[in-house]
């Protein structure tokens, strides 16, 4: 089975990414895929980044809803693995943008 990450209870928007409409950036959107879709790697001790990373967006969050995010990897194959990240808008089951992620695995440590 493979692993997946519900983080059923973000907190609420907070007023520093938005923009003048009071909706959440693309960036921060952004941001979340990166950080959710990579935590389904990060356990593992090995280090993993980011080689590209594809975003739809269908809907917009406010501030003060509450968002739903689902992580799940698709697939692995040597060093490469993909996730899908999934915002949903809790309270109307809306989804917010869905992202496609793939991860290349370092083989060496990091020395810090």
């Amino acid at each position: 089975m493979l692993p997946s990450v519900v983080c059923p209870q973000l907190p609420t928007i907070a007023t520093r990414p938005r923009d003048r409409s009071g909706n959440l950036t693309n960036g921060a959107i952004a941001n979340l895929v990166d950080l959710v879709g990579i935590s389904l790697e990060f356990g593992e001790g090995l280090l993993s980044v980011s080689i590209d990373m594809s975003i739809s967006y269908f809907s917009t969050a406010k501030i003060n809803d509450e968002l739903e995010i689902t992580s799940k990897r698709i697939g692995r194959r040597g060093g490469y693995t993909g996730t899908v990240v999934v915002l949903r808008n809790k309270t109307t089951g809306e989804i917010i943008a869905e992202g496609r992620h793939s991860l290349l695995r370092s083989r060496r440590s990091s020395k810090l």
